[in-house]
């Protein structure tokens, strides 16, 4: 595994975690019926979803090539 593929799955398990993280936040704030409850599952869950899916989206777009050349042809 070269530096590239080695960076990709990096990434990957850190936006996977970020995903989790955000999901787990949500679910704990749908127990508790409190307007607090309802601004950390919008700000706090929100946030760590959309940031592990950014970066998961990040990660595919910024991968290297397979065959290790940059060119586009």
């Amino acid at each position: 595994m070269n530096n590239g593929e080695g960076r990709l799955y990096r990434r990957m398990r850190v936006s996977g975690l970020l995903i989790i993280a955000g999901l787990v936040v949500e679910l704990l704030s749908l127990v508790r019926i409190h307007p607090l409850a309802f601004l950390s599952f919008m700000f706090i869950g929100g946030t760590l979803l959309i940031s592990g899916v950014a970066l998961y989206l990040y990660s595919i777009v910024g991968a290297p090539p397979a065959d290790g050349n940059n060119r586009l042809s």
